[in-house]
């Protein structure tokens, strides 16, 4: 199953392909406690502004409500744009996702390569107040279509247009229309000239995409153009995004999330009846970043920490055959080390309460991520920024 959280909007599978999307107006937990049939996977679509140390928090609740609360095998948050390309039949290549909204605009690049999508650059941008925005009435033929695009292009330059109605009968003139869309437009071009700028040659924009409440204005499509590229443009459906998921969520499309950093916990482990220091991998480069860390396999710790152990205990781990645990005792906080070549960065985890904790890792932009900790007691999970702070410790690594 695919749900674009924002949109509200699911897709799910059927025996001869896809079922019509379903909408959904109280949320995606109210939704899915509502089925009657089983969720092999579940992909989510949400927007990219979540992709960032911030975000994490707003994913990790929706991990908490449905992957902890409701037992549902969710695999994995995407980009709602890099969800929308996915949902298409493309060649290799850049797609320009264009987001337009009456309040600000997303705009993102995303890169193709057989059956895997990946985001190449994305940016949003507020739209300033103004009047009121929104989609005039569509033109019911092409004659009205055409009569609209050339008028609204005549009076960007002759006020003496400005006046005259949009479409008929009466409606909107085309100078309303143009005010109203103006923040908007000013918004897209603000996001489009580092977004474009800051592309590889590889990355070159092949298509663009039409995203959003006002992807149908008529000024749309064009001030698209005008801002970015002469690339063909193409409107999406409604349900674009939760398609993608959907995809995703079965394996006909890839959407991978890579480390680019090495992570490790500091802990020690009871081995043989010994307490040893050991790190506990979270990541490596070019691996993948995992909601819910998984252990060794090879079955839980049976030798308990001893009281009697003289030196002192610092977190303990668990390995066991599903999620990676950690046992923190009262007083000590778990470190994570960060490497990047040869720069180490020791980030210190806020005061824990003791107890044993589940460990998952979200991704944050090209940072390192933020790592969850999650109590095995039901109480609130602790999100550690993977950031390095000021004055970082580095030296030799691995």
């Amino acid at each position: 199953m695919g749900i674009d959280v924002a949109a509200g909007v699911a897709v799910t599978g059927a025996a001869d392909g896809v079922r019509p999307p379903e909408s959904f107006v109280s949320g995606p937990g109210v939704f899915l406690r509502g089925l009657t049939e089983p969720v092999d996977g579940l992909v989510l679509a949400v927007p990219e502004q979540w992709f960032d140390a911030a975000g994490a928090a707003r994913r990790e609740a929706l991990y908490g409500e449905l992957a902890e609360g409701l037992g549902m095998p969710l695999r994995q948050f995407v980009p709602r744009a890099v969800a929308a390309v996915a949902s298409l039949e493309q060649s290799s290549g850049g797609h320009l996702v264009c987001r337009l909204e009456a309040d600000g605009v997303v705009a993102a690049v995303c890169g193709v390569r057989g059956r895997s999508v990946t985001l190449c650059g994305v940016e949003w941008r507020a739209a300033s107040a103004g009047p009121p925005v929104g989609s005039p009435r569509e033109p019911q033929n092409p004659q009205e279509a055409r009569r609209a695009a050339l008028l609204l292009s005549r009076a960007r330059v002759q006020a003496r247009y400005r006046a005259a109605p949009l479409c008929l009968p009466r409606e909107v003139t085309a100078g309303a229309v143009l005010d109203a869309f103006a923040p908007v437009e000013q918004s897209l071009r603000s996001a489009l000239l580092p977004l474009l700028a800051g592309l590889t040659a590889s990355e070159g924009v092949t298509q663009v995409l039409l995203d959003g409440g006002l992807r149908r204005h008529p000024l749309a499509g064009a001030a698209v153009q005008e801002a970015a590229t002469g690339a063909p443009v193409r409107v999406l459906e409604d349900h674009a995004a939760a398609l993608g998921a959907f995809l995703v969520a079965r394996g006909t499309v890839r959407i991978p999330e890579t480390a680019r950093h090495r992570l490790s916990l500091r802990v020690h482990r009871v081995h043989q009846g010994l307490l040893t220091e050991a790190e506990l991998p979270l990541a490596v480069p070019g691996g993948p970043v995992t909601l819910s860390l998984q252990g060794s396999g090879r079955g839980p710790v049976q030798e308990p920490v001893r009281e009697s152990v003289q030196k002192p205990v610092q977190e303990s781990v668990r390995d066991g055959a599903h999620d990676a645990t950690v046992d923190v005792p009262d007083g000590h906080r778990p470190e994570v080390l960060i490497r990047l070549g040869d720069t180490e960065i020791r980030v210190p985890s806020p005061a824990l309460r003791p107890g044993r904790y589940r460990l998952g890792l979200h991704s944050a932009g090209n940072g390192p991520g933020v790592l969850a900790l999650r109590p095995e007691d039901g109480g609130e999970t602790v999100l550690l920024p993977l950031s390095g702070p000021a004055g970082a410790r580095t030296g030799d690594t691995e």
